[in-house]
């Protein structure tokens, strides 16, 4: 596979990432149900929470390379990110051996301050 091809592969899925973002930061500042929502603009609610994990998930890893960008200036050992899955609409994160659960239609921006609060 050639480098032009990967890179244009990374840069498809940025502006995709991107465009879901947009969307889900949509459906919250509606005002509606996340339901609601994805009824008035034809998305499968299941599609809608595959995205907002993807989204999540690359906010994440951002989050993740920035602090180890910042840990490396500072010769300190690496942050281990935290897994997190989804299943039937429930978010569940586990850190550490702690588990939380929660109701899958989250706001993301809660979602997102939750997350950052447990890096």
């Amino acid at each position: 596979m050639s480098k032009v091809s990967s890179e244009i592969r990374t840069v498809k899925r940025q502006l995709m990432l991107e465009e879901w973002e947009k969307q889900i930061m949509d459906c919250h500042a509606s005002g509606l149900t996340i339901q609601e929502w994805c009824r008035k603009n034809g998305v499968n609610s299941k599609t809608y929470y595959y995205r907002l994990r993807q989204v999540c998930e690359k906010s994440l890893e951002a989050r993740y390379e920035k602090a180890e960008k910042t840990l490396e200036k500072e010769n300190i050992q690496t942050v281990v990110p935290i897994p997190m899955k989804s299943t039937y609409g429930e978010i569940q994160i586990e850190k550490n051996g702690l588990h939380i659960s929660l109701p899958g239609d989250i706001a993301a921006d809660t979602l997102l301050s939750l997350v950052g609060k447990l890096c």
